[in-house]
């Protein structure tokens, strides 16, 4: 008997196989888009996927210039020791730099310098490119059609009937 939470709704039932084997599939699929996307990133401009990413929170105008560590890594997907190293490295090469967070002195924020905008600009086209190729390629793909939907949606904006909140 499922005990309800203290907000007095019962939690959701459990993934069955078929759920799990569709996330399985969703999970290959962007792996292999990440890898894709990595190489060639590093391939055409030595930037791994990784920084790219970060340059591309940071250089967002909804950043303000500067992100916390904490908010860069949930943005871009990563832990917070991770997002640290990761500046780390970009702060070596001069694309980034951190600064004590304003009014709280245990608070680090990362900002990208004029170099990372610029690094950043130089490898977007590339990226973008690669990744219209990859959501191509997904949804042209027979054992992925499933997810051409989610692909669809990634390229127009427009969700698509299947993925809509209440259209099972």
């Amino acid at each position: 008997m499922d005990v309800p939470l203290e907000s007095g709704e019962f939690p959701p039932a459990p993934a069955d196989d078929a759920e799990d084997d569709r996330w399985c599939t969703a999970v290959r699929l962007l792996g292999r888009m990440e890898r894709q996307l990595d190489e060639v990133l590093q391939r055409r401009h030595a930037l791994p996927l990784s920084e790219y990413r970060a340059m591309c929170a940071l250089s967002r105008p909804e950043s303000g210039g500067a992100l916390r560590m904490g908010e860069l890594a949930e943005r871009i997907g990563m832990k917070d020791s991770s997002t640290t190293r990761l500046i780390a490295r970009l702060e070596a090469q001069g694309l980034a730099e951190r600064t004590p967070g304003a009014g709280d002195g245990r608070a680090v924020t990362a900002a990208v310098t004029d170099a990372g905008r610029e690094r950043y600009a130089a490898a977007t086209s590339t990226y973008r490119a690669a990744l219209g190729a990859e959501l191509e390629a997904a949804r042209a793909t027979v054992h992925l059609a499933g997810l051409a939907g989610l692909a669809d949606w990634v390229r127009t904006g427009e969700t698509p009937p299947l993925l809509r909140p209440g259209s099972a």
